[in-house]
């Protein structure tokens, strides 16, 4: 069965709220998911390639669910309201509590507070990890603001995403698990094409959506070949993706060009074409 037959029925239709005007709302549920990096980073054994901070979707929950914790819980962030969750380790909630009005220590507060409630062991020292984020106000004394309507875009960007990208990381063997990243806020997942070569060697394709940063500011689908390739006579790709190079190479399907699609079908026939021809052009370029 093909990527467009999985995807088509359990895609949600994306543009109720145009691409460059998610801006605000990346920023915002950026900085929220720091608490959900900030239990990993704190209580979790720490990894090479950090993954022990990054989370994953649980589409039933419409979170982004972080990794399993000592008393077999999990800290969640629900993107449409930016509400924080404490569940079970299979998914069940237990407490939870709106950012909205409060500023991101006081929502590392009422996670590890509500850690202590629900373990009974010691309140945990919750602290994000140390690497830099975009500039916003949350990084001081400012409180979370939700924008309604563009959280719940963005919801729907990351949940359409994370379809997309398992049915991609099951038809490709050498797909590692799809995870979003807090660092970049990206979701993605990666194909290591030299499973047996030490990491700085190994030939890899990420795959993957970012909400938006510094060089694109609307949410975008890239693939990216690594090494880098140094020729600049690179192939063309359908469903209207382009070559970024600029301080990285990689094929990007922008979301501007993802919703002039006029409908569900033809966006995922748009995403669909995209992902296709640009992973065979990332492989080719490896070879």
């Amino acid at each position: 069965m093909s990527l467009h037959d999985l995807l088509i029925a359990s895609w949600t239709k994306l543009g109720v709220v145009a691409p460059d005007a998610l801006a605000e709302a990346r920023l915002q549920a950026h900085y929220a998911v720091q608490a959900l990096a900030a239990a990993g980073s704190s209580l979790l054994k720490p990894t090479e390639d950090d993954s022990h901070t990054a989370c994953e979707w649980y589409d039933r929950v419409q979170s982004l669910v972080g990794g399993e914790i000592p008393g077999g819980l999990r800290a969640a962030l629900r993107l449409r309201d930016l509400r924080l969750l404490l569940l079970t380790k299979d998914g069940v909630e237990l407490a939870s509590t709106p950012l909205e009005g409060r500023t991101l220590q006081q929502g590392i507060t009422w996670l590890a507070a509500s850690l202590t409630e629900q373990s009974g062991a010691l309140r945990p020292a919750l602290k994000p990890p140390a690497y830099q984020l975009p500039e916003h106000p949350l990084a001081g004394e400012a409180a979370f603001q939700v924008p309604a309507a563009s959280a719940s875009e963005l919801a729907t960007w990351y949940a359409n995403a994370d379809r997309a990208l398992q049915f991609v990381a099951a038809r490709e063997p050498e797909a590692l698990q799809v995870r979003c990243w807090p660092h970049h806020f990206d979701m993605a997942t990666l194909l290591k094409l030299d499973p047996y070569q030490p990491r700085e060697k190994a030939r890899t394709i990420g795959v993957g959506m970012s909400p938006g940063d510094d060089a694109i500011r609307q949410p975008y689908f890239y693939l990216t070949p690594w090494p880098y390739p140094k020729t600049d006579n690179l192939p063309g790709l359908t469903g209207g993706g382009t070559w970024h190079r600029k301080g990285w190479t990689g094929a990007v399907l922008t979301g501007a060009k993802l919703v002039s699609a006029d409908s569900a079908e033809r966006q995922v026939e748009t995403l669909t074409g995209f992902i296709d021809s640009a992973l065979s052009a990332c492989r080719g370029l490896l070879a």
